[in-house]
């Protein structure tokens, strides 16, 4: 690594390995139809990281140009959601996190974005 860009990017990538969160946000949405109330449920891929100090989240969301920052308490979660947003997590990330688990992790939480990619708006929602 030659440059700060170079060392921003590989730190940002060990702190996401080392207290990311790879995970699925379940969704529940209810609309009115003609038939009368829907409830609908369904699953996207999201990554969380959670921290106290906000200054070093902001840095983060601002380096990778990318997520939300949200309080919940004494705590800051930068919430990174967007399916555009996840996949350009996922192209940064892949074959970077050194750690086999989080490895692991990783790879089953990017099958999760590659198929909510190809999938058809409305596809994969489970109406209760």
């Amino acid at each position: 690594m030659n440059n700060k860009t170079d060392f921003d990017k590989g730190w940002i990538i060990g702190f996401i390995e080392a207290e990311g969160s790879f995970t699925v946000s379940v969704i529940k949405h209810k609309r009115e139809t003609k038939s009368g109330l829907k409830y609908y449920r369904y699953c996207n891929p999201a990554f969380f990281l959670v921290n106290k100090d906000r200054a070093l989240l902001d840095k983060i969301r601002d380096f990778l140009k990318m997520g939300k920052i949200n309080r919940h308490g004494d705590y800051f979660h930068l919430d990174i959601r967007r399916k555009s947003e996840t996949l350009r997590l996922t192209k940064l990330l892949d074959g970077k996190i050194k750690s086999e688990l989080r490895a692991q992790q990783f790879e089953k939480w990017k099958k999760r974005v590659l198929e909510w990619k190809e999938r058809v708006r409305g596809e994969g929602v489970i109406i209760l």
